[in-house]
C-alpha cells in the first residue's frame, strides 16, 4: 500500500526540536512516510538545497512551522531554504499545512501586516512603481528591532498570506500533536470520498486528454459559416473568448525558484472588425467592451496598425491605464481583438519587458489553437472570394 509522503519543513532552532520530533513520530504511528533533512534524505545531487527542493516535489504534503528565527539565507536567490521549499510546494500544488507560533502569528496580524501594507503604499508613491523586493521595503520602512523576531519571518508570512494560505497556530507540547492528527484525519477522510469516484475521474481525464473539446468547438465554429458569412457573430466569439484563459507569467532568474511575474486573467471582451471602404467597423462583440470604428488613416489604433501589417503577425498591445492587454490578429477583412485584463503588480517598465513573454505564453496556450483555426479558415475563404 502506498504510504502518504509527508514532508517536514522548518528552520533549525532548539524551540521547534520538540514539535518537529514529536510530529515525526506520530506522522510514522499514522502508517504514513515522514521526511525530514536530519534523518529521511538520501543526497540525490552534492547540493543539498537542490535534494530537499526534490524532496518536496516527490511529497504528498507539505507540513510547514514558523517560529521566529529565518533561518538560512540564499543570497543569489534572496530567499532563504525554508521558504524555498515552501515555494517549490506551493507552484507544485501540494497540500499546504502551515503552523506557526502563536506569539509571532498574533504580532503579525495585529502590528506587523498593517505596517507592511503602508510601507508598500509608501512606496510606490515614492517610486510609481511596486517594489522588487518586499523584504527591502520592510527592512527600510518597518522599525522591527523591538521585536523578538527576524525580519525576514515577517516577510515570510506576508509572501504566503498573499498566496491566499491558511495559518494554524502552533504551540509548544501535547496540544499540537493532537491538532494535528485531528487535521489529517479530516484530510484522509476527504482522499477515501474522492476514492470512491475514482474509476469515473480517471476515464473523465482519459476523454479529455484525447478528445478535448477542441473537435466540438471547431465544428460549431464551421457550423455558423454560410455560403462564406458568419451567420450568428456573437455566438462565433463567445466560443473564441471562453476558450481565451489567462495564465500565470514566470521568470527563471535563479537556481533553485522561478519567481511570479504577474499574472494574465482570462479574456474579458472580443471585439471583431471588417474593413467596409476606407474604416474597420466593430461589427459585433462579446463581453465587456465598449464597440467604436476607426478610419484606416488612423495609425494609432491597434486594429489599424494590425490591418496594415503585410506579414499578417499577431500583435500585443497594452494600457497600464486600463490595466488591460489586447492581443489581436488578422483573418482576411477581419480583425479580432482580445482584451486581457492584467492581475498584479504591473507597471509601464514591467510591460514592456515582459511584452514579448506575454506574447509567446499567448501563442502557445489552448486559446491560440482557435485563433490559428479562425486565422485559416476566414482568411482561406477571404482568398478564394
Amino acid at each position: 500500500m502506498d504510504r502518504t509522503a509527508i514532508f517536514i519543513s522548518s528552520v533549525a532552532q532548539d524551540s521547534l526540536t520538540p514539535i518537529r520530533n514529536s510530529v515525526f513520530e506520530e506522522i510514522r504511528h499514522m502508517g504514513h512516510e515522514p521526511i525530514r533533512f536530519e534523518d529521511s534524505m538520501r543526497y540525490i545531487h552534492e547540493d543539498s538545497v537542490q535534494t530537499c527542493l526534490e524532496y518536496v516535489s516527490k511529497s504528498d504534503i507539505f507540513l510547514l512551522f514558523i517560529a521566529d528565527k529565518a533561518g538560512t539565507m540564499l543570497e543569489d536567490e534572496e530567499k532563504t531554504i525554508t521558504h524555498l521549499e515552501f515555494l517549490r510546494a506551493y507552484h507544485e500544488k501540494k497540500r499546504l499545512i502551515v503552523y506557526v507560533f502563536d506569539e509571532v502569528l498574533t504580532t503579525y496580524f495585529q502590528q506587523i501586516r498593517p505596517q507592511i501594507l503602508k510601507a508598500l503604499e509608501r512606496y510606490v508613491q515614492e517610486h510609481h512603481q511596486a517594489p522588487d523586493s518586499v523584504l527591502r521595503v520592510i527592512e527600510q520602512y518597518l522599525d522591527v528591532q523591538s521585536f523578538n523576531v527576524e525580519a525576514y519571518v515577517w516577510y515570510f508570512l506576508y509572501d504566503a498570506e498573499q498566496k491566499g494560505v491558511y495559518f494554524e497556530r502552533c504551540a509548544i507540547g501535547t496540544e499540537m500533536v493532537s491538532n494535528m492528527k485531528a487535521y489529517f484525519s479530516s484530510l484522509f477522510k476527504e482522499s477515501i470520498q474522492l476514492l470512491n469516484i475514482r474509476p469515473e475521474i480517471e476515464q473523465s481525464i482519459e476523454y479529455v486528454q484525447v478528445y478535448g473539446d477542441y473537435y466540438e468547438n471547431s465544428l460549431e465554429l464551421i457550423s455558423l459559416l454560410d455560403n462564406g458569412r458568419i451567420t450568428d457573430w456573437r455566438r462565433f466569439l463567445t466560443i473564441l473568448r471562453s476558450q481565451m484563459t489567462g495564465f500565470e507569467l514566470f521568470t527563471r532568474k535563479t537556481k533553485y525558484h522561478q519567481e511570479s511575474i504577474g499574472a494574465i486573467m482570462d479574456s474579458n471582451a472580443v471585439t471583431v472588425y471588417e474593413k467596409t471602404n476606407n474604416d474597420m467597423i466593430c461589427i459585433e462583440y462579446d463581453g465587456i467592451a465598449t464597440p467604436e470604428s476607426f478610419s484606416l488613416d488612423d495609425c494609432s489604433s491597434y486594429v489599424v496598425q494590425t490591418y496594415h501589417d503585410k506579414l499578417n503577425n499577431e500583435k500585443l498591445y497594452y494600457s497600464v491605464e486600463e490595466k488591460t492587454c489586447y492581443f489581436l490578429f488578422k483573418a482576411g477583412s477581419y480583425i479580432f481583438c482580445f482584451h486581457l485584463p492584467l492581475l498584479g503588480g504591473w507597471d509601464q517598465y514591467k510591460l514592456q519587458t515582459y511584452q514579448d513573454d506575454i506574447l509567446n505564453a499567448i501563442l502557445e496556450a489552448k486559446g491560440y489553437a482557435y485563433c490559428y483555426f479562425v486565422k485559416k479558415l476566414l482568411g482561406g475563404l477571404a482568398i478564394e472570394g
